[in-house]
């Protein structure tokens, strides 16, 4: 995930050196360090370094009996500041080192594929018949993104979406307790408002006829197309480099999604109220109890 190394202020990392210094820092100064068993003859390690509030560098590898180190990846991390209610939380191990969770958001039902941060823990865990899984906490890391202008709404637009969200929530909390009127009911709203999104396009633009969207780009690369309304925005400076990162909390599809960018690749200020549009990684941890 080299390429999103930028989200969290080291755009100006782009030598082999210069990943070297960076990997010698965590090693001699890691922030926080977990290690579990792999085998016999290696512990599993992960050691953690921040370079801002809430943003840092992840290292992964082994420990063997000699105490040397083997390191296997190396990752941009951003910690959120929310916590996220989902269902269904399932974890697939693509390849060596790399986890995914897959779950769905408890209110809307959308589906979301992450890549998992806090490995160690969740092995550490998984078997443990006494855990169980409070929420997620995700952020997704972007290497460029647009910041776009609002959907034009009235009072009554507003007052109309927000009655249609609770009636929308109720539906899928209906469906998901087995209800197949409820079922049905969002199967075909879905296909209406299908139909209504293709005719106004015929006429509108693509950016004033969508609000949002949450688009899986591939399903087990934890990167998403997004688009959504920023609700709350904060600038983090990387301690090293420097470099400005804009933290922002984007709603969309109904749901609050936090995103981290560099400010030198945002076009435009994002300000509360604005739209961000962009290409996003989605990594971040299991809360367990």
């Amino acid at each position: 995930m080299e390429s999103y190394i930028s989200s969290i202020g080291f755009k100006s990392i782009t030598k082999k050196k210069q990943w070297d210094n960076i990997i010698d820092q965590i090693l001699k100064s890691a922030t926080k360090q977990f290690v579990t068993n792999h085998d016999k003859d290696h512990v599993f390690i992960e050691y953690f370094k921040e370079y801002g509030q809430r943003i840092g560098v992840v290292l992964r590898g082994f420990l063997d009996n000699d105490k040397d180190i083997e390191l296997e990846t190396c990752d941009p991390y951003a910690e959120a500041k929310y916590m996220i209610d989902v269902s269904q939380v399932e974890v697939e191990e693509e390849e060596d080192y790399y986890y995914f969770a897959v779950c769905e958001e408890e209110l809307t039902g959308t589906e979301i594929v992450f890549q998992l941060q806090n490995i160690i823990e969740y092995l550490e865990v998984e078997k443990d018949k006494e855990t169980f899984i409070e929420g997620i906490k995700i952020v997704g890391l972007s290497s460029k993104g647009t910041i776009i202008l609002p959907v034009e709404k009235t009072e009554s637009d507003i007052e109309y979406e927000k009655e249609q969200r609770e009636w929308r929530r109720q539906l899928i909390k209906r469906a998901k307790e087995g209800d197949e009127e409820a079922q049905e009911i969002l199967e075909q709203e879905a296909e209406e408002t299908a139909e209504i999104i293709e005719e106004r396009l015929q006429y509108e633009d693509f950016l004033s006829v969508v609000e949002g969207y949450f688009i899986p780009i591939e399903y087990l690369d934890a990167t998403y197309s997004v688009l959504g309304t920023i609700l709350e925005v904060e600038t983090i400076v990387n301690e090293q480099s420097k470099e400005k990162v804009y933290w922002m909390l984007v709603e969309t599809m109904e749901m609050k999604i936090e995103i981290v960018i560099n400010e030198k690749e945002l076009v435009g200020t994002p300000l509360v109220g604005m739209r961000f549009m962009g290409v996003c990684w989605m990594q971040g941890t299991i809360v367990f109890s």
